[in-house]
């Protein structure tokens, strides 16, 4: 039965996935489009949020994103910058997943979440408890393993980078 369960959820994580980069690939050409499908996250920590606008970000000299694969997105309220939305993809011992860290525009961490973790060891990464060690981090915190965050159990690798993808969020936004 446990197999079943597993294949089920690996299947609802593919579509998940598949889905998420349908919605990216239909937000539009140029250096900045609206993206609708995440205004719902966003509104969850900024509730005036009324557009998630995905940005350009060049790297100054010696400044790298955090992956290639990585989405910033300005989260902003009819006149206001409220904050960011840093989609980017980490590895795990299993393999690359997916983070999104939602910051304030004093970038500090409001919300960071695992989007998806299609494997099976180390999903202890994606526990909410494992998650809010984030919220309130910035620019001048370590956002380190062992020094102000705690890893899980079984999951260490993946919880190291997370808050690598996580640090170097913040880090690339204060630059």
């Amino acid at each position: 039965m446990s197999k079943i369960m597993l294949k089920l959820r690996v299947a609802a994580s593919v579509v998940a996935g598949l889905a998420l980069l349908a919605a990216a690939g239909c937000a539009g050409s140029g250096a900045k489009s609206t993206r609708t499908m995440p205004i719902e996250k966003a509104r969850d920590v900024f509730p005036s949020a009324t557009e998630v606008a995905e940005v350009s970000m060049n790297g100054g000299a010696g400044t790298s994103a955090p992956s290639d694969k990585t989405v910033f997105s300005e989260i902003r309220d009819a006149s206001n910058l409220l904050g960011y939305l840093v989609e980017t993809q980490v590895r795990g011992r299993s393999g690359p997943f997916r983070i999104a860290v939602l910051l304030d525009d004093r970038l500090v961490v409001k919300r960071a979440t695992v989007v998806s973790y299609p494997w099976s060891h180390g999903r202890g990464v994606g526990r909410r408890s494992f998650a809010r060690q984030f919220e309130g981090k910035g620019p001048e915190d370590a956002i380190e393993i062992g020094k102000d965050i705690d890893a899980v159990t079984g999951a260490t690798i993946s919880c190291r980078a997370m808050a690598e993808g996580v640090r170097q969020a913040v880090t690339f936004l204060a630059r």
